[in-house]
């Protein structure tokens, strides 16, 4: 009977532990029925002076992405006053993993599903803080089902001409994405390096907390779907659209960083981005050539040593400067001439 008792207590309890560091988490369901987790991290101040912050975490991982044990990007903009929303999409964290599910959901299903969320609590457009291909998604998708609702984006190593980028990617992805897999033993631990760490500077312990918590399977529908846009280069995501064709049209004003050293989204991959698309990007290159001190890798550009100086500061500037005065409009931007896509 005490056991059963405190199975029910025990989502409350965790709840409230949650709140009391100003976390709160609450379920969304995408239209099919798949319930996504949503946390938001609330300000002191409560972070209304300013928009809300939507943070999307990589394939694969999770909450821990951005809040590894109370440390990470999400805790850093809320103690800069900023108001943040970390999804977990399917397939991460402790959101749900329906059977055959496909990359394309996420973006016709999960992310208006959490953006209408936060409108629910935030109304106004909100800022995209997004990584790898996760991010890649987020932006084609602010360019229909997010359409109107994001203000600026940062995108951290978000590709948009990818290429299979090692034979361990291959593996993994071939044999159906077992991420979870990489934290158990010597071997996996050197995959999970070589893919996402290799080069980088972390805290003592860093890494092998991340591969014990923050780790899941895509199963093989998705997996399968990540590598063919590996080979292929364009993901489709039905009616007609495709990642690519999305990019071409993608206009937010935009921070990109490109670490150097990352091994699993090659800094070739996202660059194309500035060229390729019709937002105005900046670039910030994280590499020892810009007298930093390592060339940054996937994970080290959110979990690294320096990672708050070289990255979470920038970030927060870019989100946080002032809007540009707005030029006249010229007739032919009236009528919709120019350049309208």
């Amino acid at each position: 009977m005490k056991a059963a008792v405190l199975a029910l207590l025990l989502p409350a309890l965790a709840q409230a532990a949650l709140a009391e560091e100003g976390v709160f988490r609450k379920r969304v369901v995408a239209a099919d029925g798949t319930a996504l987790a949503l946390y938001r991290y609330v300000p002191s101040g409560g972070g209304r002076g300013k928009p809300a912050v939507l943070l999307v975490p990589e394939l694969g991982f999770g909450r821990e992405a951005y809040d590894l044990s109370g440390s990470g990007l999400a805790r850093f903009l809320q103690a800069n006053g900023r108001e943040v929303y970390l999804a977990e999409l399917r397939g991460q964290g402790k959101s749900g993993a329906p059977t055959g599910w496909r990359l394309s959901q996420l973006v016709s299903l999960d992310l208006p599903a959490v953006a209408a969320a936060i409108r629910a609590e935030r109304p106004g457009p909100l800022d995209l803080l997004a990584h790898g291909y996760s991010g890649t998604l987020a932006l084609a998708a602010s360019e229909v089902e997010l359409r109107g609702a994001v203000r600026r984006v940062v995108a951290l190593s978000t590709p948009v001409f990818p290429e299979v980028p090692s034979s361990h990617a291959e593996s993994l992805f071939a044999s159906g994405g077992k991420l979870s897999g990489l934290g158990a033993g010597p071997p996996a631990a050197r995959t999970f390096e070589l893919l996402f760490a290799l080069g980088g500077n972390f805290p003592r312990g860093r890494l092998a907390e991340l591969r014990g918590t923050g780790l899941s399977d895509l199963g093989k529908a998705a997996s399968s779907d990540l590598l063919g846009w590996m080979r292929e280069g364009d993901l489709e995501l039905g009616g007609g659209s495709s990642v690519r064709r999305r990019i071409g049209r993608y206009g937010r004003p935009t921070l990109l960083f490109l670490p150097l050293g990352d091994n699993f989204a090659h800094p070739e991959f996202a660059s194309p981005l500035r060229e390729v698309s019709a937002a105005k990007v900046t670039v910030r290159v994280l590499s020892r050539v810009e007298l930093l001190d390592e060339d940054y890798s996937h994970l080290s550009l959110l979990h690294g040593e320096d990672a708050e100086d070289d990255v979470f500061e920038p970030a927060l500037e870019f989100l946080d400067a002032p809007e540009p005065a707005s030029a006249p409009s010229s007739p032919a931007a009236a009528d919709g001439g120019a350049d309208a896509r």
